[in-house]
């Protein structure tokens, strides 16, 4: 049993719901992020340089953690510092502050604001996007967020929280480096360079999208959504995204509310007559949010019972 990580994942996700994410002043990503873009412009841009790149700031931010966590001689601020990084390796509230601003802006009728806005949820530029495809990406982002923005960093602590307390919030970091690495350099215009941060991030997320669809299968039957359109779409649709991953997480949310996702020139999803609209982005984050609690509940089973 692992008394010492079960409390630490469940404060964690309780500071989560209550206080969201930190000010971008304080807020580890952000400084992941000023990290790779001098390093992104100091090193050679080929596969070594990626390489050195992904080792150089995942230790910079994972061994600090490691250290500071093991260097505690007390339990109960060891805890508490733990699950404090713990939860600054995933952002589960923030699914849903980022984009019911965006659905708010929508209904409003502000689209130049709903524009504005979706830059903090995905990469792709709004300027030309209309209701149904800002409503589309915020939905689109919900459940593919489900994985690398909570469910990996969860199952990355647990497993490696039966070696120490330490290591799996360190890993969870590292996780959240190697996250924040794909989404910096991992496009193909970054080539070679770019290569090992996108690969190593699809294997991180192999197994966490596919340990997640089951829950996201069962909250759909507890939300009254769509059972028999998520797995239809699951099936046909999964392959359709670039990603060996977001596949899956987008094609059932897409079936449990009966909706086609489109993102021009890349794919649509869904075989359904009806396009997303803002009140599908509330609908989105309640089945993600159920399965997300059920997720983590396992998660904190397996800590108190293997």
């Amino acid at each position: 049993m692992q008394a010492e990580a079960a409390v630490a994942l469940i404060l964690a996700v309780l500071i989560d719901r209550l206080l969201g994410e930190p000010p971008d002043r304080v807020h580890p990503t952000v400084y992941m992020g000023k990290a790779i873009a001098l390093l992104r412009s100091r090193l050679p841009k080929r596969f070594a340089g990626g390489v050195l790149l992904l080792i150089l700031v995942i230790l910079a931010f994972s061994l600090p953690a490691y250290l500071l966590i093991a260097l505690i001689p007390w339990t109960g601020i060891k805890i508490i510092l733990a699950a404090t990084l713990l939860k600054l390796s995933f952002s589960w509230r923030g699914l849903a502050d980022y984009t019911l601003r965006v659905k708010l802006a929508l209904e409003n009728g502000d689209i130049a604001e709903a524009r504005r806005l979706l830059p903090y949820i995905v990469s792709r530029d709004p300027s030309k996007l209309g209701k149904v495809e800002i409503s589309s990406a915020c939905v689109e982002s919900i459940a593919e967020n489900s994985v690398d923005a909570v469910a990996a960093p969860l199952l990355y602590f647990t497993l490696f929280s039966f070696h120490s307390l330490e290591l799996g919030v360190a890993i969870a970091v590292a996780y959240r480096v190697v996250n924040t690495l794909d989404a910096m350099v991992g496009y193909p215009k970054y080539g070679a360079f770019g290569t090992p941060s996108a690969k190593l991030d699809d294997i991180l997320n192999f197994p966490v999208a596919r340990l997640l669809a089951p829950f996201l299968l069962l909250s759909t039957l507890l939300n009254r959504a769509s059972l028999k359109g998520a797995i239809a779409t699951l099936r046909r649709d999964r392959g359709k995204p670039a990603s060996p991953n977001s596949g899956i997480p987008m094609s059932i949310v897409a079936g449990a509310l009966q909706v086609r996702f489109i993102k021009p020139e890349h794919y649509t999803m869904g075989s359904f007559e009806s396009l997303p609209s803002a009140g599908d982005i509330k609908r989105a984050l309640k089945i993600v949010d159920v399965a997300l609690l059920l997720y983590s509940a396992s998660m904190l089973l397996a800590l108190l019972y293997i």
